[in-house]
């Protein structure tokens, strides 16, 4: 068993408020997100970025869309003076389930 160490920041991993700190958390950052012009759209609806637990996946029919809503991430959490590791996979392959 490894030694004892204090969080000072954060939320529990597995704890019942975290889903919801989350959330309020990353509210703005999808705000900004929807209000860009950028990502996908289907109808009204905005499909830009999906949110589950700890991740992000941007959505964009373009590079220069998906480019544009990596920046807004970048500099949110730039603004928040956190450190941010950003691993981007561009695939330009498609596949169609029929």
């Amino acid at each position: 068993m490894s030694d004892a160490f204090c969080v000072s920041s954060g939320v529990r991993q597995g704890g019942v408020l975290s889903p919801l700190l989350f959330a309020v958390y990353v509210d703005d950052l999808i705000a900004k997100l929807r209000c860009s012009g950028f990502g996908i759209h289907i109808g009204s609806l905005f499909y830009g970025c999906i949110f589950y637990a700890d991740d992000i996946a941007l959505l964009s029919c373009s590079c220069y869309g998906l480019q544009k809503l990596l920046d807004i991430c970048s500099a949110y959490y730039y603004q928040l003076s956190l450190n941010l590791l950003v691993l981007l996979v561009i695939s330009t392959e498609f596949m169609f389930l029929v």
